[in-house]
């Protein structure tokens, strides 16, 4: 437990030392985040430099092989441009002389031999002409040609008469033939499209052999029958059965590396130990290797693991170094927050304290108030419950004078009519009188007649005396001589301002509760309705009571067409002391009482709506048993 004197204390250590928790675990949490954000960051960096190295080995070797093909494909291109040109020479030089339209054959050997002599055909050359008419090759030919590429009948049917002139591909012969329409001849030119190759095979190599990328990269060529074709630092074993190879781990190298090319001849990686140039000692070297299927060569390229790995952890390094600064900026800025937090609760403490021990001071301050109140206490609940209970005994006052008033009034129209008709009786007998008119038999008549009056106008005081008399205890009653009983009471009030009343019983149901209260609730209801239709002037006035059941509750409506209850009013209609009547015809009352008789001593329930016509109230009430 803490004391009032460590209070202050309290206030300036508990948000320092919160903040130094939260400081704490945030950091080491945010230290812990960092780290492990480090490994996957550090793996992640190693995964994309090695993706990365390899996407190196396998732009250089596409590189390669793009270059290998350009440099195939200009060479086969110039063997082409050389034999067609050959051939378009002769046949142009043919077209020349055979604008003489009559051509026999010693004029087609004169025109041969004029080329001959002329030396417009080279004897080195590899031409051949073929006359289609005679079956028979022409000289000049070389004649080894002939036989090499078996220029028979079966030749010659499969490519008569290509008069645009066509390509022929014959083992590693390229021939170019055309037809000459007016010696029907077909002439020819043919050339080994391999023998070029050779030399820029050679000069490939040379090329390839000085290409370097990244540390210690270089380009290495076998084929597939496992001879070395190029290594810029294996020049002593080019052109050997290089299968034999093997690393330091004793793999047979070669032999792996072109086999798993043959299996995957658009590229594959493989793991192996090589020395790096110029070096003895074995590193483990990632390579990468692809079939260049044109000429059966696998070309190779590789960077050393060591040196990957080296760079990655420069990386690794510069990664580390970042995470640190973050870190060692994150914890600085958050003791400067401390700090700055310190200084604010030690402020915001001393604030505290002054407030505090004004807090205490208003306190002592109280405390004496409080005691002094507490002396006087007695004697102020004894008055506010005299005060109480005047209030009460004045609006038991009101509501008796109101209920009295009610009663006048209702007894006053009561006995109007008997007045009336007993003031006629005494008239009529005066009026007698002075015409000597007056016998035994008219007086007694007249006195009968009086008195039948005068107990009516008796028996209505009874009524009224026994209705409003207070109900001791409850009893079972029907509904519907309830409300008759409080109709009989406002009955002749309502025929003396002609106000139709018409009263429906759906279902009379036995109530167990005290019948006057009740009657008294509806006279009250009844009673307002005819005050407001007097109010408001109302046309043709109606008040409608239905007596019905449902489920099981009984269920009085009063209705009636005054327009009804201001919606501002609504709420309130059942308030102590709310009235829209003047002050000198109503005290705001009568529904406060009906609603403390059906709610409180009668556990029902009385509401109040607007309808179409006016207003509606609605009593239910829960009963015992029904009859009609």
């Amino acid at each position: 437990m803490f004391s009032e004197k460590n209070i202050s204390k309290l206030i300036i250590l508990t948000p320092i030392i919160t903040v130094l928790l939260i400081a704490f675990f945030t950091i080491y949490f945010f230290i812990q985040n960092q780290y492990k954000y480090f490994d996957d960051e550090s793996i992640r960096e190693e995964i994309e430099y090695i993706s990365k190295q390899k996407n190196i080995l396998k732009k250089e070797i596409n590189s390669v092989l793009s270059y290998l093909d350009y440099h195939e494909k200009k060479a086969n291109d110039e063997v082409k441009n050389r034999v067609k040109n050959r051939v378009e020479i002769l046949y142009n030089q043919l077209s020349v002389l055979t604008k003489d339209k009559n051509l026999n054959s010693s004029k087609k050997n004169e025109i041969m031999n004029q080329l001959i002599d002329s030396k417009a055909i080279n004897r080195n050359d590899y031409f051949f002409a073929y006359d289609v008419q005679n079956d028979k090759l022409i000289q000049p030919f070389n004649k080894s040609i002939q036989k090499e590429f078996e220029l028979n009948d079966k030749f010659i049917k499969n490519y008569l008469y290509p008069d645009t002139g066509k390509y022929v591909q014959l083992k590693n012969k390229l021939i170019y033939i055309k037809h000459v329409p007016k010696l029907d001849w077909i002439i020819g030119s043919v050339e080994n499209s391999k023998k070029n190759l050779k030399q820029i095979k050679k000069d490939l190599i040379k090329y390839i052999e000085t290409i370097r990328y990244e540390n210690n990269g270089y380009i290495w060529i076998h084929d597939t029958k496992y001879h070395l074709i190029a290594h810029p630092f294996r020049q002593d074993s080019i052109g050997k059965y290089d299968i034999d190879l093997k690393d330091a781990s004793g793999d047979y190298i070669t032999k792996k590396f072109i086999d798993e090319t043959k299996k995957k001849p658009n590229g594959v990686f493989v793991e192996y130990n090589w020395q790096k140039p110029n070096k003895k000692q074995f590193s483990k070297k990632l390579g990468y290797f692809k079939l260049y299927e044109k000429w059966n060569w696998v070309v190779g390229a590789g960077l050393y693991m060591d040196d990957i790995e080296n760079s990655i952890l420069k990386n690794k390094q510069l990664l580390e170094k970042r995470v640190d600064k973050y870190i060692e900026t994150v914890v600085v800025i958050s003791f400067f927050v401390i700090f700055i937090i310190g200084i604010l609760s030690v402020f915001i403490s001393n604030r505290i304290n002054q407030a505090f021990n004004e807090y205490r001071k208003s306190v002592v301050k109280k405390e004496q108030e409080l005691q002094d109140l507490n002396k006087n206490l007695e004697l102020k609940v004894q008055k506010a419950i005299d005060d109480v209970k005047k209030k009460d005994r004045a609006m038991l006052h009101q509501s008796r004078l109101a209920r009295m008033g009610a009663m006048l009034s209702m007894i006053a129209h009561q006995w109007r009519q008997p007045l009336s008709e007993l003031s006629g009786v005494l008239m009529e007998l005066e009026t007698a009188s002075k015409f000597n008119k007056v016998d035994e038999k008219m007086i007694q008549d007249s006195v009968i007649e009086s008195n039948k009056l005068i107990e009516f106008m008796s028996n209505t005081i009874e009524d009224f005396r026994n209705f409003f008399k207070p109900d001791k205890k409850k009893v079972y009653f029907y509904l519907d001589d309830a409300c008759n009983e409080a109709l009989t009471l406002v009955d002749a009030s309502i025929k003396n301002f002609n106000i139709n009343l018409v009263k429906k019983v759906k279902c009379n149901s036995i109530i167990y509760g005290y019948e006057r209260e009740f009657a008294q609730v509806m006279l009250n209801l009844i009673s307002n309705a005819k005050d407001i239709l007097i109010q408001r002037d109302i046309k043709n006035p109606n008040i409608y009571i239905e007596v019905d059941a449902v489920g099981s509750s009984a269920i009085v409506k009063v209705l009636d067409n005054a327009g009804g209850v201001e919606d501002e009013y609504i709420d309130l209609i059942f308030e102590p002391y709310f009235t829209t009547k003047s002050s000198s015809k109503g005290t705001g009352l009568g529904l406060y009482m009906a609603k403390m008789i059906v709610e409180k001593n009668m556990e029902g329930e009385i509401s109040v709506e607007n309808s179409r016509k006016g207003a509606l109230f609605l009593v239910t009430l829960p009963f015992k048993s029904g009859k009609d």
